[in-house]
């Protein structure tokens, strides 16, 4: 068979839509996340990561280990995937295949879209002329908390009704979930489980008669609904024709979320656009909110909303709900909990300045690509004051106050974000923006300008819709002061700064010792001011400082910003505790370079859009064996930074929990159609996306009754 990409360890099927791992020895784990809405597991090259139930973060089953280079698997089998296997990832599933004298051991492992188990399929195929009696051993490192050193020693172990059961009753929040490993042996197979209570391992023993295959399962799941769903979860799945069934309504559901058939003229970004990127953005992002480098488990005001853009056109109800979900975390004020866990309604509120503003964003582009204007007049509560006080920020429960249709939370996210300007009546940037490291600037934020002037041009459109013509006027009025005044106070002649100190020094000037220039201010002008004819002059000369200071050909690296900070004179924040060239310190951060594809695509030059798109494509980093070890993170899922420090350059930082995954979908997605399978016109210029009629997306929204989910935590 030939592969796509093939680098020594790997590469894609000839439909793309499985990577195959040969050489397990892969330069850190390459993971595959398997996962429902509430029960996942990350799986990877080197060994089972762990497993979790409700919360990735606040409810580990197993131990979650992201130490590549001393990796202890949460999770360990001996029989199986412990040695000279390959591997097969898919959407929704993973496969492994080994084979020792003569003897295949495959195994299939998934999590049912609707059951919270996840089910190891094993099959053992004896190839040698005499019986042979083998043997499979499952050991998961029990957790059921936050962190091994916390809470294992309160972990009790039960053994009865042939399964295994374990409780933490002494978890705040979880302590009556029931966690269950079972071994099953299937379609009489002969052979026997035993338990062993203290080292918490289920050994399979059965007799493969020679030329005969054999199949077993390794169930292991959770519920919080007692025991006796633990029993029915396990009686269900003991049954192979039940497996078989939920195994292929698991890929049937992956598939049709994610199968793409986008025609970009660039086949390595066709691969990510037509699966990868789908999948990444729901199971790692929306699904579990997990990844090998961060256990997260909340949900992120900024984060989850931006991933809801890439499901507009396919699944729009999603959106419709993520949109009403989070404008229950706003304040009255305007402002948003940073993050929040669904489980105890917990957030975090800051002074970030940027949070706020992704509702009247994400809400506008759903509007304008589905036409369900609706939405505009569903209601949702504000949370109650609490201030901050002298604190950066404050982790606490938030009761619920007054209701308010989304269109008001959404313009009080505006009209506050308005009355929060410095000297130069830019925008403050609070404890930081889109940034998160520019966390001491306290000045103004020129990237928060830009995206203020789009919001705004989104949003007289919108109080059009809603025949609020003091809302348009005022808008407008805003925006036109604001395109003013970005234009006197940030050009610097090539480019526009980045963000001013309290006391008007600039950062990303020509004479700012660090930082002489930043790319999302850049991308963003382009964004935000294409519409105006007289900017097109700094349009395009921000775009080609762009160019030359930030996009690095020769390594395949778009810097975020450059030179890094190394020994600023002001403070900017954490952000100078990077190393150079490192993560927002000066390395590329995909999620900007992405935006700079789509200013590119924005102003009408998509050959430049789409050569962005291919200098970040993770296959371009990875389809040789030496660009691989220099690049060493998994081929087939973005990568929220890449190095350009000069002794890592090109080389992947944190893969699969990134919001990068979303922005390309999108971007693609709004600049190149989907071919029609059975079309041979391959037509590769931009096409209008299709539009939802409001009549249909509301009667979908109904059916799967958002409101009841976007209020399920406040309830």
């Amino acid at each position: 068979m030939n592969y796509k990409a093939y680098n020594g360890y790997g590469g894609f099927n000839i439909t793309g839509d499985e990577y195959e791992v040969f050489n397990t020895h892969t330069p850190v784990p390459w993971c595959n996340v398997l996962t429902n809405e509430r029960f996942g597991t990350l799986v990877s090259t080197y060994g089972t990561v762990y497993s979790f139930y409700k919360n990735a973060g606040e409810f580990k089953l197993t131990h979650w280990c992201n130490d590549w280079a001393d990796f202890v698997p949460g999770e360990k089998f001996r029989g199986i995937y412990d040695t000279g296997y390959n591997l097969t990832y898919g959407f929704g599933y993973a496969k492994v295949r080994e084979e020792h004298g003569n003897i295949e051991r495959n195994m299939d492992i998934f999590v049912p879209i609707d059951d919270d188990v996840k089910v190891h399929y094993i099959e053992i195929i004896n190839n040698r002329a005499i019986d042979k009696e083998v043997t499979i051993e499952y050991t998961p490192d029990m957790v059921m908390g936050v962190a091994k050193e916390k809470s294992s020693p309160y972990v009790l172990c039960k053994v009865e009704n042939d399964a295994m059961y374990f409780k933490n009753p002494y978890n705040e929040f979880f302590g009556n979930v029931t966690t269950y490993v079972k071994g099953v042996l299937l379609d009489g197979t002969e052979g026997s489980v035993e338990y062993d209570e203290d080292t918490h391992s289920v050994r399979v023993r059965c007799m493969a008669k020679k030329e005969e295959s054999k199949k077993i399962a390794i169930l292991f799941g959770a519920t919080d609904e007692g025991i006796e769903k633990a029993n029915a979860i396990l009686e269900k799945y003991s049954s192979n024709d039940n497996i078989l069934a939920e195994y292929e309504k698991t890929k049937a559901f992956w598939r049709s979320k994610v199968i793409r058939n986008f025609k970009t003229g660039n086949e390595n970004v066709d691969i990510l656009a037509n699966g990868w990127l789908m999948y990444q953005t729901l199971a790692s992002r929306l699904f579990a909110r997990t990844g090998l480098y961060q256990a997260g488990g909340a949900f992120g005001y900024r984060d989850q909303l931006q991933d809801s853009l890439a499901l507009i056109s396919s699944w729009p109800e999603r959106t419709r709900a993520q949109i009403i979900k989070h404008a229950h975390k706003q304040f009255e004020k305007g402002d948003v909990l940073h993050w929040w866990h669904e489980h105890n309604s917990r957030g975090i509120r800051t002074r970030f300045s940027d949070d706020y503003l992704w509702l009247p964003y994400v809400l506008s582009e759903y509007v304008f690509k589905t036409n369900d204007t609706s939405i505009l007049t569903e209601t949702a509560t504000f949370l109650e004051d609490k201030p901050l006080g002298e604190h950066k920020e404050l982790y606490d429960y938030f009761a619920t106050g007054i209701y308010a249709t989304v269109y008001e939370h959404a313009t009080r996210a505006i009209k506050y974000g308005l009355s929060r300007k410095g000297r130069h009546e830019l925008l403050e940037i609070g404890d930081g923006d889109w940034n998160d490291g520019f966390s001491n600037i306290n000045g103004e934020s020129v990237w928060l300008t830009f995206f203020m002037i789009d919001i705004l041009d989104r949003f007289i459109k919108i109080a059009d819709i809603m025949k609020n013509e003091e809302d348009a006027k005022y808008f407008a009025s805003e925006r036109h002061i604001l395109k003013h005044t970005v234009i006197d106070y940030a050009w610097t002649g090539e480019y526009f700064a980045r963000a001013f100190y309290p006391d008007g020094t600039p950062i990303g000037t020509p004479d700012s010792p660090d930082c002489k220039i930043d790319l999302i201010s850049q991308a963003w002008a382009a964004i935000a001011l294409k519409g105006y004819i007289d900017c097109k002059e700094e349009i395009d000369l921000s775009l080609e400082s762009a160019e030359k200071f930030l996009v690095d050909r020769e390594n395949g690296v778009i810097k975020l910003l450059y030179p890094p900070f190394d020994s600023p004179k002001n403070n900017p924040g954490y952000i100078k505790a990077y190393v150079p060239g490192v993560r927002e310190n000066g390395g590329q951060y995909t999620h900007a370079a992405i935006w700079l594809a789509k200013a590119y695509f924005d102003i009408g030059k998509p050959e430049k859009g789409l050569d962005v798109l291919s200098i970040l494509n993770p296959i371009n980093h990875s389809n040789a064996k030496e660009k691989t070890d220099i690049y060493q993170v998994e081929p087939y899922v973005v990568a929220a930074d890449v190095y350009a420090n000069p002794d890592h350059v090109g080389r992947g930082g944190w893969t699969w929990y990134t919001g990068s995954s979303a922005w390309m979908y999108k971007v693609i997605e709004d600049n190149f159609a989907q071919v029609e399978e059975n079309s041979t016109d391959v037509k590769e210029e931009k096409k209008p996306v299709k539009k939802a009629t409001r009549k249909k997306v509301v009667k979908e929204v109904e059916s799967t009754n958002v409101e009841e989910i976007a209020t399920e935590t406040l309830e």
